[in-house]
């Protein structure tokens, strides 16, 4: 699994990070459910990778999709940033095709309500 970091920013918010390769597609979980605001970039060599983001409210025993303001699952097959509507006990990022050489930086930006 790829670790996750989590650095507390200014003004109640947070940034966890992963790095995700062919040989570590997995992200592992991160905990925030009072962080409700959320967005998702991510910036690397995808190789032909696909990134999905996942999130599990039975604590990371099954997954699922996450979505967009839109309804459309949150996917990247190229640099981009997209906003999460869902918030869960757990999320993560993960290598949905593994792709070839593939090194993937994915950067979660969430805001506390609290």
């Amino acid at each position: 699994m790829a670790a996750v970091t989590r650095e507390d920013k200014p003004g109640r918010t947070y940034l966890a990070t992963w790095t995700l390769t062919t040989a570590d597609p997995t992200g592992d979980a991160l905990e925030l459910p009072g962080a409700s605001d959320r967005s998702l970039q991510v910036l690397g060599t995808f190789g032909g990778a696909t990134i999905a983001v996942e999130g599990s409210n039975d604590g990371g025993t099954t997954w699922a999709a996450l979505h967009d303001p839109g309804g459309n699952a949150v996917t990247f097959t190229a640099a981009g940033i997209n906003a999460i509507s869902e918030n869960v006990l757990k999320i993560r990022t993960r290598l949905s095709t593994v792709g070839v050489g593939a090194t993937i930086n994915a950067y979660l930006l969430s805001r506390s309500t609290k």
